[in-house]
């Protein structure tokens, strides 16, 4: 495994990070073969298997179900192999984010939750879940926050995901978040423009989920709604191209290795429900794509907002 430097974290990072909804919860489409979280006997060995193939930095949060509850009973005893990062739902259950000292409170508690769940004394990375404006407008409490947790040690880095591009590139205005994690895929290109350069001009960290678009870039975008068509026209395009490479990959396997000849990406979160799964997606890493598929695979770029956010595709 060829760790990577994740910005002024100075953590050394797998390339590849298991990212644990999937453990935690029934997530993506719903697919035959492809749906439905393991039993937690079968996570807890799909988290040391990846372990031993050297995935080091493991990434979860409290609204990911059983998945920090799960995750603190397979690194029991393993906790010093692991960068573990969590995150903080800022959103409250009647769709509101809560201000001031209520958030401070809220932040505080799901902290401790994390802390207790995933029986650790730190959290490597403590990020805020799918920042929004409201957040970004909470900017003084969210830094006291976070500056009180880290000088307590309960957390040694922060960071926030986010959707889109817009939020990333006001969030890094701010400096606030050592580490930002953001959707990047060969259909969804769009931080590569802007936030990426500032990104790595201010030394913050990136890893990226949703490499595979919620399984739109596998053989499953077949069994997505008949309003999502476009999207899987895209990826019959898409998985076309990869079976005429002659590269030898899977649709996920190509997907995976387009993400990973990004240079500005720490790391790639890959959702794994199986150990195949997880064959499969290693064996990205030794995949090098050539300048003219990589050329072909950029050309596939969509922009529609409504096409590359699965929150509003209307599936789990």
């Amino acid at each position: 495994m060829d760790y990577r430097t994740l910005g002024r974290t100075q953590l050394a990072v797998s390339p590849l990070a298991l990212g644990t909804v999937e453990l935690g919860m029934d997530y993506g489409i719903n697919a035959p073969g492809h749906f439905g979280r393991p039993s937690e006997a079968a996570a807890i060995r799909l988290v040391h298997r990846a372990l031993e193939a050297g995935i080091n930095l493991i990434d979860t949060a409290r609204a990911y179900g059983e998945s920090e509850t799960i995750l603190g009973k397979a690194l029991r005893d393993r906790r010093d192999q692991v960068v573990l990062a969590t995150k903080v739902n800022t959103l409250l259950s009647d769709g509101t984010t809560p201000t001031g000292q209520a958030l401070r409170r809220h932040m505080v508690a799901s902290l401790e939750t994390s802390l207790r769940e995933l029986q650790t004394e730190t959290i490597d990375i403590w990020q805020i879940h799918n920042v929004s404006e409201a957040v970004l407008a909470q900017h003084a409490t969210i830094a006291e926050v976070f500056a009180e947790a880290k000088q307590q040690g309960k957390i040694r880095w922060s960071g926030g995901s986010f959707y889109g591009a817009t939020l990333p590139e006001l969030a890094l205005q701010d400096d606030l978040y050592d580490v930002i994690q953001v959707t990047y895929s060969v259909f969804d290109q769009r931080l590569v423009d802007r936030v990426f350069p500032l990104a790595q001009a201010k030394a913050v960290g990136i890893t990226v989920r949703s490499v595979l678009l919620k399984g739109a870039l596998t053989e499953r975008a077949e069994h997505l709604p008949e309003h999502l068509a476009e999207l899987r026209a895209q990826s019959r395009h898409y998985r076309q191209l990869v079976e005429t490479s002659g590269l030898n990959l899977s649709p996920a396997q190509a997907a995976l290795a387009y993400a990973l000849a990004q240079p500005q990406i720490g790391a790639v979160l890959v959702g794994i429900r199986t150990e195949e799964e997880l064959q499969d997606d290693l064996a990205a890493l030794a995949a090098n794509l050539p300048p003219a598929f990589i050329a072909q695979l950029t050309a596939l770029r969509i922009d529609d907002e409504n096409l590359l956010n699965p929150g509003g595709w209307g599936i789990p």
